[in-house]
């Protein structure tokens, strides 16, 4: 099979365009869209911290086990003692198979990763903490089983649970707290024949946005980093900005910005909170921090102007290598959980059980 399919790449060699070709000839208007111009990184004494999260699963034939970890790295300059500090979150579990698996994962890596970045702040005097990835993304992305469960029985959890959730997060505890208060929802399950999982995952949905809520207390000091977009807010074009930006442009210097309100993005309501975040206004942008490397994208959970966005570059490129901020590089390479971890994990914990593809071996 994968020879024919090396002839049918040399047979097509040539004849598949990149989609970005065919705006060559239409002359984007780039120069309007992007600021050509040398960041400056002066050496200060910003105390600066960086997060990241990863999950994994292996799948036996009865039920998946998993493994959750979320890492925050603190740089302090003035620390004579050590001035990298690390705040570490880890779980592993088994759960059982069920409808979107993958989404109720993400959700319990979002949850340790927004506590970690909550610890960090409580623990350290942190003046900019850079989060991998998009707040605005994790809170449009709809959650399927949200729908299991009835308006009615929704408002009933909630009244329940709002206070006992936040005082869980004000703990300072770097845990996953909704699954303990499953057993106090155990006749809905039971007696309105309620999905027991989709209920978790709904405790699990308040959790990760009642913790969401209170890391963006910190708004003005979170800047949220993404090394991949979609988005074409910029050139409105069916190429995405940032391959548009990264094949048009090489030298340093970042894009035009704009703002974007939760409600622009998304039209359902949040179970808790709503207001809140559906008034939540984000400034967005690229960046290229230095000549001929990667164009990454910035956002500002806030309403930023344009001195805004310079002093965040600034901050950016005073903790970067190879165009890239060396923090948020390092959380990365710390919190990933390879299949050959989950491998060895589970011979640690010794299952039994057998995975199905022992056939294939």
């Amino acid at each position: 099979m994968l020879n024919s399919l090396y002839e049918e790449a040399i047979r097509k060699k040539g004849l598949i365009d990149e989609p970005l070709e065919e705006y060559v000839e239409a002359k984007i208007d780039i120069e309007s869209k992007w600021h050509e111009e040398e960041i400056s990184s002066p050496d200060s004494n910003l105390i600066l911290a960086a997060g990241d999260g990863s999950y994994n699963k292996k799948k036996y034939l009865s039920f998946n086990f998993y493994a959750l970890s979320a890492e925050s790295l603190i740089y302090n300059p003035k620390d004579i003692d050590s001035k990298l500090k690390t705040i570490e979150s880890v779980e592993l579990d088994i759960i059982p198979h069920q409808s979107f698996i993958e989404d109720r994962l993400r959700n319990m890596m979002s949850i340790f990763e927004i506590k970690t970045a909550i610890k960090t702040f409580n623990d350290y005097k942190v003046d900019y903490y850079m989060d991998d990835g998009s707040i605005l993304g994790d809170l449009i992305r709809p959650i399927p089983v949200e729908k299991a469960i009835s308006q009615e029985y929704k408002e009933d959890i909630i009244s329940k649970v709002k206070e006992k959730l936040e005082r869980e997060i004000q703990s300072n505890e770097l845990n996953l707290s909704s699954y303990k208060f499953k057993n106090e929802f155990k006749e809905l399950f039971e007696d309105e024949n309620i999905d027991e999982y989709a209920l978790i995952s709904f405790l699990e949905s308040l959790e990760n946005l009642i913790a969401l809520k209170y890391l963006l207390e910190n708004r003005k000091k979170i800047i949220a980093i993404s090394k991949t977009s979609s988005s074409n807010e910029i050139f409105h074009a069916n190429i995405p900005d940032m391959a548009i930006l990264d094949r048009f442009t090489k030298k340093q210097g970042y894009s035009e910005y704009y703002r974007r309100k939760v409600t622009y993005k998304t039209k359902h309501d949040f179970p808790i909170e709503n207001e809140f975040f559906r008034e939540l206004s984000f400034t967005i942008f690229f960046a290229r921090l230095e000549d001929n490397k990667n164009i990454i994208k910035i956002e500002l959970p806030y309403h930023a102007e344009e001195e805004d966005i310079k002093e965040v570059l600034r901050v950016i490129k005073s903790n970067s290598t190879e165009g890239y901020p060396f923090l948020l590089k390092k959380a990365h390479k710390d919190v990933v959980i390879s299949n050959q971890n989950m491998n060895s994990l589970s011979k640690i914990i010794g299952f039994l059980d057998k995975s199905g593809r022992e056939i294939l071996d």
